[in-house]
């Protein structure tokens, strides 16, 4: 539009007006969005990157995906915040030597996010407090969040090649039956079990696809800051990332009529008890490589929130994992530990799912026991609980 001033010269409306306009409608709107996100719909966008362990981890083409050797970093959430350290090895915790030192025990622990211990400070985790009890002992954190039974019997070498005289396994109650048949899990990809025609056990998947970058894009320059501190942000590269990876564009595989859910839901389910049989095909292939070195084996029902009745639409306390659990293990030489009856409200993250300081030394308590009794039966020192 133009307006005609004396002398019939034409004069232009200031673009530099029109600019700062826009830029001025452009950043109320985004400030409007970023808290809106904040205020409504913060679990759209995510936890800040801090808060994500997929920062810790790196593609695996065996595995899905591993711990990066010595990483290091601040691992933040909500309700907690620690320093956390991976070691040469690849394992949480301080650095250890491939050789066990002489007159030294190790115990290996396999485990996922529990295990790894997210909302717990080292000090706080309960292989920490195991080995704080026991002398003379080295207790190798071996926990990943998101592993299952497939990628502890996967990592069957790994562990053997450091010399453990004790394996505890920790079973997730809440997802290790579910984690171990699917091939895709928490918008990655891994190898995952099922039986074949005759009934027997196979392993599946490869190769894994590549689809996301270990650990987040974002780790240096300016966006860093951006992605960090904004949902809006996060929530647009989440999107875009999505159509450029492809996420999820090789789809799922794994046993068809069934839900995570049923675990709990409808454990009487056959497919439910078809994926229980996947399960108790891996614990005992676990446990037979490390009985045939004389390795005693314990598995710990690492309980949830489900256990509580906090899950789906459980309204009271649930054993049904639990018994799925002590199914599949039905003649395997194994101790289970399983302190669920122990467990209240008060030892999870109100927030999160995981346990706090209160549930690690619940575990640490509730295993204690049976790890004092499999070292004594075996040559060498003997630890004493303090």
């Amino acid at each position: 539009m133009s307006i005609h001033a004396p002398g019939n010269l034409p004069v232009k409306k200031p673009l530099l007006g029109n600019l700062i306009l826009v830029f001025l409608s452009t950043a109320i709107t985004l400030l409007i969005a970023e808290a809106g996100l904040h205020l409504l719909a913060p679990n759209l966008a995510s936890e800040p990157v801090t808060s994500n362990q997929y920062n810790f981890y790196r593609y695996d083409p065996v595995l899905g995906w591993s711990n990066i050797p010595d990483a290091r970093g601040t691992f933040s959430r909500a309700e907690f915040s620690y320093e956390l350290n991976i070691n040469s090895l690849g394992l949480r915790g301080a650095e250890i030597t491939t050789e066990k030192p002489a007159g030294t025990r190790r115990i290996a622990v396999l485990g996922d996010s529990f295990v790894w211990g997210i909302g717990a400070a080292e000090p706080e985790l309960f292989t920490t407090l195991l080995a704080d009890s026991l002398p003379a002992t080295q207790v190798l954190n071996f926990g990943v969040a998101g592993y299952s039974p497939i990628q502890y019997h996967l990592l069957t070498d790994k562990v053997l090649g450091l010399d453990p005289d004790l394996v505890i396994i920790s079973f997730c109650l809440g997802n290790d039956f579910a984690d171990a048949v699917y091939w895709n899990r928490y918008d990655y990809y891994k190898p995952y079990a099922r039986l074949d025609e005759a009934g027997e056990l196979l392993i599946d998947g490869y190769p894994i696809p590549d689809i996301k970058r270990f650990p987040g894009r974002y780790d240096s320059g300016p966006f860093a800051w951006l992605h960090d501190h904004s949902y809006l942000v996060r929530l647009v590269a989440r999107f875009t990332r999505g159509l450029g990876g492809g996420l999820g564009r090789y789809g799922q595989k794994g046993p068809e009529g069934f839900e995570e859910a049923d675990i709990y839901l409808q454990p009487d389910k056959p497919s439910t008890g078809r994926v229980m049989q996947i399960n108790a095909r891996l614990l005992a292939k676990i446990s037979a490589a490390y009985q045939a070195r004389g390795i005693p084996v314990i598995v710990l029902a690492a309980p949830t929130k489900c256990e509580l009745g906090q899950c789906y639409t459980l309204e009271e306390r649930s054993d049904a994992a639990r018994k799925l659990l002590e199914r599949a293990l039905t003649g395997l030489p194994v101790t289970l530990v399983d302190p669920a009856d122990r467990f209240d409200s008060t030892d999870f993250w109100s927030k999160d799912a995981h346990w706090n300081a209160s549930g690690h030394r619940k575990i640490a308590e509730a295993l204690l026991p049976a790890v004092s009794d499999a070292l004594a039966a075996r040559p060498g020192p003997v630890p004493q609980a303090q």
